[in-house]
């Protein structure tokens, strides 16, 4: 049964059934996103919220954010008294709940947001992980598999049928992320100064980063580019024309698409080897994972691959998790 199918079954805010909640979060440096569910997988709310990649925002404004996106869910529901439960949530009947964050990097991490949890009052069975695992469960039939990533940040992630796991990339924009938005957008920009100076360079990636900020003269990019405001996911919007340029075929983009697509395929590749996984699922997640680099992605990868799935909302993964979670726990 597909997690993105069978398992989650959307639908219009409606009143729960008897019996337990769940909660899905997947909280990132744009926005953190929040879903309830039913035990069977039914939506009942969405709620946003704020960025919450405590890298960024610090984590004290990481945890509110999640609160917002987790009360903007509540205040979906039909039914009055979850409806006045949502300052309250952590009252609610949640049976199991999963947290995929971006910046979950480690035990430390996942201790940081724990804590908190434990102060808001948090007693339902809550997983806290790295946002990578909500591809790898929302994507793969069984929750075993490889995970591929690429939006402002790149990372791979694979699991085995025992729950052994091996993880390549995620190291950041400064020590790696490679074939990520912002790697693409930088490679992006550094060929557009090239142009703007005669150096070579590409004309055509000038004008599309001129576009994307509504810039008027090249020179302005240096002041747009060095200012506090501008976060690596600003820079990373780039990107987007990027693959624009490369579905034009258009030689300059095509370059970086290339290079992005080897180094995301080489991962894969890693991943499958250490576990020694045989024709595993692959589940491909992330604002960069568009046809053209698809295609090039899965024309580089070595290894055999079993089915391969887009997961285009990664939060219907936190609660595909939190289902099995639920399950194990019931099966117990």
């Amino acid at each position: 049964m597909h997690p993105n199918s069978d398992l989650i079954n959307e639908a219009m805010p409606t009143s729960p059934d008897s019996g337990e909640l769940l909660l899905g979060v997947d909280g990132g440096g744009a926005r953190t996103q929040a879903v309830l569910a039913t035990a069977d997988g039914r939506i009942l709310g969405r709620g946003i919220g704020p960025p919450s990649d405590p890298h960024c925002v610090g984590v004290d404004e990481a945890c509110r954010a999640i609160k917002v996106a987790i009360e903007g869910a509540f205040c979906q529901v039909s039914d009055p008294r979850l409806a006045l439960e949502k300052s309250h949530w952590v009252l609610a009947r949640i049976g199991a709940a999963c947290f995929g964050l971006a910046g979950v990097d480690g035990p430390q991490d996942e201790t940081v947001f724990r804590d908190w949890l434990q102060k808001e009052g948090v007693t339902f069975p809550a997983a806290v992980c790295n946002d990578s695992e909500l591809v790898l469960a929302g994507g793969t039939p069984e929750g075993w598999g490889v995970a591929l990533i690429s939006a402002t940040g790149s990372v791979c992630l694979g699991r085995d049928s025992n729950g052994a796991t091996a993880r390549v990339g995620g190291w950041g924009h400064l020590l790696g992320d490679e074939g990520s938005g912002f790697a693409m957008a930088s490679q992006a920009l550094r060929l557009a100064t090239q142009a703007a100076d005669g150096r070579g360079g590409s004309p055509a990636l000038l004008q599309a980063a001129l576009a994307q900020w509504s810039l008027k003269d090249a020179r302005d990019l240096m002041t747009f580019v060095y200012r506090a405001a501008t976060t690596p996911d600003v820079i990373a919007t780039l990107a987007s024309s990027v693959l624009e340029l490369a579905g034009r075929r258009d030689a300059a983009a095509l370059r970086i698409v290339d290079e992005a697509a080897e180094a995301l395929a080489l991962n894969v590749d890693i991943v499958v080897q250490r576990l020694g996984l045989t024709k595993p699922p692959l589940a491909l997640g992330g604002g960069m994972i568009r046809a053209t680099l698809k295609k090039a992605i899965l024309a580089r990868v070595k290894s055999p691959l079993g089915p391969v799935a887009n997961v285009v909302e990664p939060v219907l993964g936190a609660v595909a998790a939190a289902r099995r979670m639920l399950e194990q726990r019931s099966a117990a």
